[in-house]
């Protein structure tokens, strides 16, 4: 029996389809939004959609290369959970972002019209313990890892264009060491009797302080170099060592703010 030329073109075609692989759309990034318990891991791209909140006892692992994609808030957020009203990564358990030099971790924007320069909070660490921050790239944070009563290690990472790098506030002690803080307002602050470990940093061209000491603050500064910012050191204690030599190049290298036991300001 013939069959029909219109048949054998039907009948080969629905062969060679389903002799054809398999083509798969790729798969959409990950969401995030809310608050989390247990352990979480960021890996490749995920997207920050709203603010994300780990729970105490709650652990964040980033991987190394995972592009955080942060998408910024729609308008004036009010939730008391959450220390801003901007999109925020607020850490009460553990983090751990485990970037490394070959394959830093990168928070990237997500940009819509009319965004402005600084546009999420970055990352705070609230009474976090155990937690380290190793090789990431953020930007356009209005802090860009903020530490209360909390002491990471802080470790290689690029900090820039954001409102602040690194404040380490109500009695945190963090070890930072070997970051780059550069084009932002200002660098490093340390706030209510915290104790730093600040070495081999790069603070530059800062548009503020580079270091900010308040009187019940205590840092260890142990050859980080600053410079070209508006201001290398703005120190209320009179006592604090550190090494001229790697202050240098800033409009101003050294103001001295006041006398010992004297209160500062808070940013």
């Amino acid at each position: 029996m013939m069959i029909p030329f219109g048949k054998v073109t039907a009948l080969l075609l629905g062969i060679s389809l389903l002799l054809a692989p398999a083509v798969c759309a790729a798969p959409s990034a990950p969401e995030y939004s809310g608050a989390y318990a247990g352990k979480i891991v960021w890996e490749g791209t995920v997207v920050m959609a709203g603010d994300v909140l780990i729970l105490k006892g709650g652990q964040l692992i980033i991987r190394p290369g995972t592009e955080v994609r942060v998408v910024p808030a729609e308008g004036t957020q009010i939730d008391p959970e959450y220390l801003s009203s901007q999109t925020e990564l607020l850490i009460r358990g553990q983090l751990d972002v485990q970037g490394t030099a070959e394959s830093p971790v990168r928070f990237v924007m997500v940009e819509r019209s009319g965004l402005e320069a600084i546009s999420w909070a970055g990352i705070t660490l609230d009474r976090a313990a155990g937690s380290s921050i190793s090789h990431a790239f953020i930007s356009r944070a209005d802090i860009a890892i903020r530490c209360v009563a909390s002491s990471p290690l802080l470790e290689g990472n690029q900090l820039t264009a954001c409102r602040y790098g690194i404040v380490a506030q109500e009695q945190s002690h963090p070890k930072i060491l070997g970051n780059l803080i550069a084009d932002g307002e200002g660098g490093i602050f340390c706030w209510r009797g915290s104790k730093p470990y600040l070495k081999d940093n790069r603070i530059i061209g800062n548009a503020e302080e580079g270091i900010f000491v308040d009187a019940t603050s205590r840092p260890w500064l142990d050859h980080n170099l600053i410079s070209k910012n508006a201001i290398g050191l703005a120190l209320y204690p009179t006592d604090l060592p550190y090494d001229p030599t790697v202050v240098q190049g800033n409009t101003e290298d050294l103001r001295q703010l006041g006398r010992q036991g004297q209160n500062g300001v808070q940013p």
